[in-house]
């Protein structure tokens, strides 16, 4: 989403209605380097240290300030996980950006943020649970650590994985091997759980961010063997469904669902106000996929907890 783009986002009241449990933002929740900019600027990362927290406070503090937005994560528990607009601006990663040392403060600044951020969401917007002003402590930490990964049991059988797809995505590499470990810890302790990763990248496609290009991919293909993952997904600006044949009666689900308050092409294109629904009962997973308060021709689908074989509902 971004506020720079759409002042109104009636997409959270679309997902109010449906009185879910849990939301789940999936990246991009600010755009860094969406116009406009400070005069004189024509891209932040010319920005210098102080002005650039400046910029990036202001993108988060107007998003968190959006009536429909703010009425909704008070609301409803929320959780996030960060991507490449939220982490520094588009084709960082290609750029090489975490490896460069002029990079360095920009880095630290949007760890900070995006940790405010999810403090914040934790807190349900709670006065005061925001920084509002540039020189606050709780953003000027010298030794800010990454966002990381986090794990949530939904329930016995239902476990949330949420990633850091971008604190360590270098060369071939994009969770790092100690979130991996992290990972395979939490699955290897409830074997026959369903098991949520949440992720900025898609699994497949021709985007240009999406697992299949690292070494990871291997590894979550290795997993999806031995235990039952459905990936959720963001980043591509639209909803999708794919399935992944392993073999042996073994699938790879990736939902995706991207573009609750953008155009197609962020501030050009078509308008997107995308988000999907996932319901569980003790049989089976569905997801259900809207586009501008209705159903998308994505369609329905069902997971069968027992098989994980998937059907068109």
């Amino acid at each position: 989403m971004a506020f720079t783009v759409f002042a109104q986002q009636p997409v959270w009241d679309q997902i109010a209605a449906q009185r879910p449990d849990r939301v789940l933002l999936l990246g991009d929740s600010v755009y860094i380097d969406a116009p406009p900019y400070p005069i004189g600027i024509t891209h932040p990362k010319q920005l210098a240290p102080v002005d650039f927290l400046q910029h990036v406070l202001g993108r988060w503090r107007t998003q968190l300030d959006q009536p429909q937005f703010r009425a909704l994560v008070s609301a409803v528990p929320t959780d996030a996980v960060w991507d490449d607009h939220d982490f520094l601006w588009d084709e960082s990663y290609g750029e090489g950006a975490i490896d460069k040392i002029i990079y360095k403060e920009n880095i630290r600044i949007s760890r900070a943020l995006f940790n405010a951020f999810r403090r914040t969401l934790d807190e349900r917007l709670a006065p005061g649970s925001f920084p509002s002003a540039y020189n606050d402590a709780s953003i000027n930490q010298t030794n800010e650590p990454p966002p990381g990964y986090r794990h949530r049991a939904l329930a016995p059988d239902l476990h949330l994985h949420l990633t850091d797809g971008r604190s360590w995505r270098i060369g071939k590499d994009l969770l790092g091997a100690a979130q991996r470990a992290q990972i395979e810890a939490k699955l290897a302790a409830a074997p026959a759980a369903v098991h949520l990763i949440a992720s900025g990248s898609v699994v497949q496609a021709d985007d240009d961010a999406r697992w299949a290009l690292f070494d990871d991919f291997n590894w979550l293909l290795g997993l999806a063997r031995t235990y039952k993952i459905l990936v959720l997904s963001g980043d591509i600006h639209a909803n999708r469904f794919k399935s992944i044949n392993l073999g042996n009666g073994r699938w790879l689900h990736d939902a995706t669902s991207s573009g609750a308050a953008v155009c197609k092409l962020v501030g050009v294109g078509s308008k997107c106000q995308n988000y999907a629904l996932l319901t569980t009962d003790p049989a089976t997973l569905r997801l259900d996929f809207f586009s501008h308060g209705t159903p998308d021709s994505v369609g329905a689908w069902a997971i069968d907890r027992h098989t994980w074989g998937v059907t068109s509902v």
